[in-house]
């Protein structure tokens, strides 16, 4: 009879489902099965896929076969991967042996359709579940917490409270079992998410819980507990007390692999140190916290449950406690300690900018692989005139972290989190709307460069490198100004995802111009019956009343659109002939024949355009590894995901993974791209991780630069940028950052593209040489 366990401790349920595993493979000795354990406690999710889906294929029996089944399903939702968890619910509900194993199995089924959202497939389930074992209080009190959470929008907070309390006197009948302190756990999380109505009940569910794993020898499950009781009493600042059980945590973990745990334990640890203002022992605590995390980092789910994402809702905050208190007490250090406790602090930052991409790509390869070749390229220097900065946005104030070739400086900014966003975004939405911007632009500038003036003015700064941080991806940082001039009249600047990332050796010479691939898509042909649904419908729902009219709602739309689009997995809304026609006008990029006409003009290249421009032939194209430059100019869509993020050839959409397998197949294996550049991509509006796409591409071609616009500008306005950027990177010792300065400047110039509408969206992302 298997054991049913509805707690959301997902490194146990592993464990022990990888246990079982192993017992099904007949080759796996007990060391292995004791290995098995330690790797998945400690978070080893690939190694519990690996010996799961073996189990699966090697089980003869059908019993064998549904407990792999269930077993692997139950991995594939903890690494975030729901679609492919699907048919091995089914299958091990359909196929159970017996009634009692049959509910648990529908109790599994009716949990994925409540993280689908399907609250009524979820009550089905739960409800055959009772109806498989009407008399089973372990299967009755697991759907009551279920239903709890699921009916929690319906639920007035007395009508929860008093559901739990019934659940909890059913609960403490039901022995002294692991599956019941684990629902007790479970209660009592539910019962702390209440407030301090409920707290009493959650101290009763969580000491429960503690004393039956206690007892019952159970390691893991004492430290779990203890780590949800020092969380009741650091809410009720009780910090003593808090302080007390953290210690009995950590006591309590000695032995175990519980990295995934322990991230939590010691986070607490040093926020309740900080409270005291005992900083030393908060940085230690932090630290340890970041050990932990660093230890398991390619094996946490990469997105929990509900679309929280694991960077924002678990991992930020330990790196930016980190970092701010380092940042915050370095101020009394003489000058020698002060510069290492900065550059600990950017080390701090840097792991930060990693796992935040990573976390957008879904894919942990493409930045781990970015971040060993840096890490092997001796040639990585950053030259006297170049500096590197790090705008820090913290809830109550903004720091700036600058490095030059002489060291580390800070500076702090009274500023809250909330008046930065605001300012940034109304910024924004002052350029794109063509109106007045100078007093905005004054402000942030006087926020964001003001304070480093000094030291850029006294070092000669010509580059400006910016690793900036949260909405600041969504400024504009070229067309700040100090009240005399505009930034990109001072400095040429790039933006880099993360340093550690970014490949600052200097640009190869060759004797030839670089061999570029011209793709453009001025007339779209099959993939408007490609698009996402979602996104079709926000376009015909436009209306364009004219063509051209129609082509810059059209641009609107998408970047409005992008927040809501589901996956580009998601099956595709087919048009309809006039819809399809329709959506063809409103998504033609006219100016893309002269762009393309232009660039043929001023590089060495090959062109596919609009028929042309196939995925297939663009594929073939850039696996002859011929290309050191690939320009499409074509809508480049970029969405809060790597999977909401594509680029559209004329028959079908080019996604992220679609772009990475082109660009590191055939004679690109081995191979960089110098620059990567989307001439008419959108951003989606206010998203702040949508900029991250513009990186991800660059990460995911292997291209050392990818030139991209944080939102979408004429026709005329593009062209005449590509065309001065490509003519003065053809120049002699001009990096590609100043050749994009040089473009910009020569665009100000022009009186019918002076204001920064037209030219401050561009930035180069990665290498600005």
């Amino acid at each position: 009879m298997r054991k049913k366990f509805a707690s959301p401790a997902r490194c146990m349920l592993i464990a022990s489902v990888l246990v079982m595993s192993v017992h099904l493979l007949a080759s796996a000795n007990d060391a292995a099965q004791d290995q098995g354990v330690r790797e998945c406690a400690s978070g080893s999710y690939t190694q519990a896929l690996s010996v799961l889906q073996t189990a699966y294929a090697r089980a003869d029996q059908t019993a064998d076969k549904v407990k792999a089944a269930s077993a692997l399903a139950q991995t594939y939702i903890q690494t975030h991967q729901a679609a492919k968890a699907e048919p091995y619910l089914v299958f091990a509900f359909d196929h159970a042996s017996n009634k009692l194993d049959k509910a648990g199995y529908a109790i599994d089924v009716g949990n994925w359709q409540q993280q689908q959202g399907h609250a009524e497939q979820a009550r089905y389930y739960y409800d055959t579940a009772l109806q498989l074992a009407p008399s089973d209080a372990a299967i009755a009190i697991s759907v009551g917490l279920k239903r709890q959470k699921l009916e929690l929008k319906n639920l007035t907070p007395a009508a929860k409270l008093k559901n739990l309390q019934a659940l909890w006197q059913r609960l403490i009948q039901a022995g002294e079992q692991p599956q019941a302190a684990r629902y007790s756990l479970n209660l009592g999380v539910q019962a702390r998410a209440l407030g301090a109505e409920g707290q009493s009940l959650a101290f009763q569910a969580f000491d429960h819980a503690r004393k039956v794993a206690t007892k019952l020898g159970q390691a893991r499950l004492q430290l779990e507990t203890l780590d949800q009781l020092a969380q009741l009493y650091e809410d009720a600042h009780r910090y003593d007390d808090a302080l007390a059980l953290t210690d009995q945590a950590l006591l309590a973990s000695q032995g175990q692999e519980a990295h995934d745990l322990l991230i939590n334990v010691e986070w607490r640890h040093g926020r309740i140190l900080r409270a005291q203002a005992k900083n030393t022992e908060a940085i230690a605590a932090y630290q340890r916290a970041l050990e932990h995390i660093e230890a398991i980092r390619t094996d946490i789910p990469v997105e929990y449950q509900d679309g929280r994402s694991s960077f924002r809702e678990t991992l930020e905050p330990v790196y930016l406690g980190l970092a701010d208190l380092l940042l915050q007490t370095s101020a009394p250090l003489d000058a020698r300690l002060k510069n290492a406790q900065l550059r600990r602090a950017r080390d701090v930052l840097e792991l930060l900018k990693q796992t935040e991409l990573q976390d957008y790509l879904g894919d942990r390869c493409a930045v781990d692989t970015a971040r060993a070749n840096r890490k092997n390229n001796k040639n990585n220097v950053i030259a006297d005139d170049t500096a590197i900065l790090y705008p820090i946005i913290l809830p109550d104030r903004l720091e700036l972290l600058l490095e030059t070739s002489k060291g580390m400086y800070s500076h702090s900014i009274t500023m809250s989190a909330a008046k930065m966003r605001a300012d940034v975004l109304d910024f924004g939405n002052i350029l794109k709307d063509n109106l007045s911007f100078k007093s905005q632009a004054k402000r942030l500038y006087q926020a964001l460069l003001a304070p480093v003036d000094v030291e850029l003015a006294q070092q000669g700064i010509r580059t400006l490198v910016i690793v900036p941080d949260g909405v600041l991806r969504l400024l504009p940082f070229a067309a700040l100004h100090d009240g005399q001039q505009f930034a990109i009249e001072k400095y040429a600047i790039a933006v880099v995802p993360a340093l550690s990332l970014t490949n600052t050796s200097a640009r190869p010479h060759i004797d030839t111009a670089y061999k570029t691939l011209l793709a453009g898509m001025s007339e779209p042909g099959a993939v408007v019956d490609k698009l996402p649904g979602a996104m079709v419908e926000q376009l015909l729902a436009a209306n364009p009343q004219t063509t051209a009219n129609g082509r810059q709602v059209a641009r609107a739309v998408l970047t409005r659109s992008l927040r809501n689009i589901p996956r580009t997995s998601d099956n595709p809304v087919m048009s309809k002939p006039a819809q399809h026609q329709q959506l063809q006008q409103m998504l033609a990029l006219a100016g893309v024949d002269e762009e393309i006409r232009t660039l043929e003009k001023l590089t060495s290249s090959q062109t596919l355009l609009n028929a042309k421009f196939t995925v297939a032939a663009f594929s073939q194209k850039v696996k002859t590894g011929d290309y050191q430059i690939v320009h499409i100019a074509s809508h480049g869509v970029f969405g809060g995901t790597a999977d909401s993020t594509f680029v559209m050839a004329h028959d079908d959409l080019i996604t992220m993974d679609n772009l990475q397998g082109f660009l590191r197949a055939g004679s690109m294996k081995n191979q960089e791209l110098e620059l990567l550049t989307l001439s008419a991509c959108e951003t989606a509006e206010g998203d702040d991780r949508a900029p991250l796409g513009l990186s991800g591409a660059a990460l995911k071609a292997r291209a050392r630069s990818a030139l991209g616009s944080l939102w979408p500008v004429s026709d005329d306005a593009a062209t005449l940028l590509m065309g001065q950027f490509y003519r003065r990177l053809a120049e002699p010792a001009t990096s590609k950052a100043q050749a994009l300065q040089k473009a910009q400047l020569e665009l100000m110039k022009n009186n019918q593209f002076s204001h920064p509408f037209y030219w401050a969206p561009f930035i180069m992302v990665g290498s600005w040489l």
